[in-house]
C-alpha cells in the first residue's frame, strides 16, 4: 500500500479522434458520485478548473473535447533512485462531457465548469430490436445487448453468472439497451452499472474480486459509522484501488455503533434486548422498525455507493463509502442511500 504522501490529480480530455490535452498542476475541485444504474443512471463527475489561459479555455467551452478521464491517487515515497515504488495512482472517472460553462470567484480567481457522466452517450442510443431463437439464455441477451454497445466504446467488465436457465420458445427483444440490461441485472438479484466506459453486473453476495484493507495507516478517516438500516458509512483518503462493488476491510471493533431509539427500547419484550451472530454477521434480536445495519465480524463490506469531494490546493481529498456487511441481509435500495445523507 502506498504511504499517502504527494497527491497526484490528472485530467485528460480528447476528441473522438483520440487526440487530446492533459491537465496537470492545477486548482481543480471536483465531485464524483457513483452507484449502481439500478438505482441511478451513470456516474456523475463535476470537475471546476482554475485559471486556465484563455486559450485553453475557449477550447473546452466549443466543445472540441467530448470525453474526460481523471487520474487520481498518492506518488508515495521516492526512494534513493527517485523512483516511486508504492505509488497509488489510477482512473477514477471517464466520461462524457455533457455540460461546460465558466465564471469567476473573483477579479483574479476564474474557472471553468465541466459537468460529466460516464457512458452517457450509450447509455442513451443504445437500443435492440430482434428476436432470439428458442433455446436462448441470459447470457445469448448479455451479448445481443453488447453488440448494441459496440458502436459507443461500450464494453463488458466484471459481470456476475448468469442462471444456466434454457428458454423453449423465442423471445423478441424492443427495447433501449439499458432496460434489457436491468431487467437481466433484476433477474440475477444484482446491481449493474457503467464504470470506464464498461458495463458492470454484480451481486452483492459475490463482490469484485478485489480488496483493500482499511485503517489510520491505510487512508481511513475517523471511525466507521453504523446506521440504522442504512449500511456502515466510511470516510477515507482517495484510493483508487476501491472500487464500487468491490470490499473493504475494517477492524470490526473500530465501527461506531448506532443506538436503539427511545421507541425501540420502550416497545422492546421480554427480558435484556440481546444480539446474534448469523452468517458471519451481526444482528440486533426482537426490536420494531429499522435494524442496525448488519456488522461483519471479519470486517468485511460490499462497497455500495462512492461519493468523491477533492480540491487540488485544499484539505478535501475524501471518498465517502456506503457499505454492507459482507453476506448480510441489509438490501441496499434507493431509500438506503437517502437514509444515509445521500452517499
Amino acid at each position: 500500500m502506498s504511504a499517502n504522501w504527494m497527491r497526484h490529480f490528472e485530467i485528460q480530455v480528447f476528441g473522438r479522434d483520440g487526440k487530446g490535452i492533459s491537465l496537470t498542476d492545477l486548482k481543480v475541485t471536483f465531485e464524483i458520485q457513483k452507484q449502481p444504474a439500478t438505482i441511478f443512471n451513470g456516474f456523475v463527475g463535476n470537475f471546476k478548473i482554475y485559471n486556465l489561459s484563455s486559450t485553453t479555455q475557449n477550447i473546452l467551452l466549443s466543445q472540441e473535447f467530448t470525453r474526460i478521464r481523471v487520474i487520481a491517487g498518492y506518488k508515495g515515497n521516492p526512494d534513493q533512485f527517485g523512483n516511486y515504488p508504492d505509488e497509488n495512482i489510477g482512473l477514477i472517472f471517464n466520461g462524457d462531457i455533457r455540460f461546460s460553462i465558466a465564471g469567476q470567484d473573483n477579479i483574479t480567481d476564474s474557472w471553468i465548469l465541466l459537468q460529466c457522466i460516464d457512458s452517457w452517450e450509450g447509455h442513451l442510443k443504445a437500443a435492440i430490436s430482434t428476436t432470439i431463437a428458442a433455446g436462448w439464455t441470459f447470457d445469448d441477451v448479455f451479448r445481443v445487448a453488447m453488440n448494441s454497445y459496440a458502436p459507443y466504446g461500450i464494453t463488458a467488465g466484471e459481470v456476475t453468472n448468469f442462471p444456466d436457465t434454457v428458454f423453449p420458445r423465442a423471445k423478441t427483444l424492443h427495447a433501449s439497451t439499458n432496460e434489457i440490461i436491468n431487467d437481466l441485472a433484476r433477474q440475477c438479484d444484482a446491481h449493474w452499472w457503467y464504470e470506464d466506459n464498461k458495463v458492470h453486473i454484480v451481486k452483492e453476495s459475490k463482490p469484485i474480486d478485489n480488496l483493500v484493507v482499511l485503517n489510520a495507516d491505510t487512508g481511513l478517516i475517523g471511525r466507521p459509522q453504523q446506521t440504522m438500516g442504512a449500511g456502515v458509512n466510511v470516510r477515507c483518503l482517495i484510493n483508487p484501488n476501491i472500487k464500487l462493488g468491490g470490499l473493504i476491510r475494517l477492524d470490526q471493533g473500530s465501527v461506531y455503533r448506532t443506538a436503539l431509539t427511545t421507541e425501540q427500547i420502550a416497545s422492546s419484550q421480554g427480558g435484556a434486548i440481546t444480539q446474534t451472530e448469523s452468517g458471519g454477521n451481526i444482528y440486533v434480536n426482537g426490536i420494531t422498525g429499522a435494524q442496525p445495519a448488519a456488522i461483519n465480524t471479519d470486517g468485511d463490506y460490499f462497497v455500495g455507493s462512492i461519493d468523491y469531494t477533492g480540491d487540488t490546493r485544499g484539505q478535501n481529498w475524501y471518498m465517502d463509502l456506503l457499505c454492507l456487511a459482507k453476506g448480510g441481509q441489509d438490501l441496499q435500495s434507493a431509500s438506503t442511500l437517502n437514509k444515509s445523507g445521500g452517499l
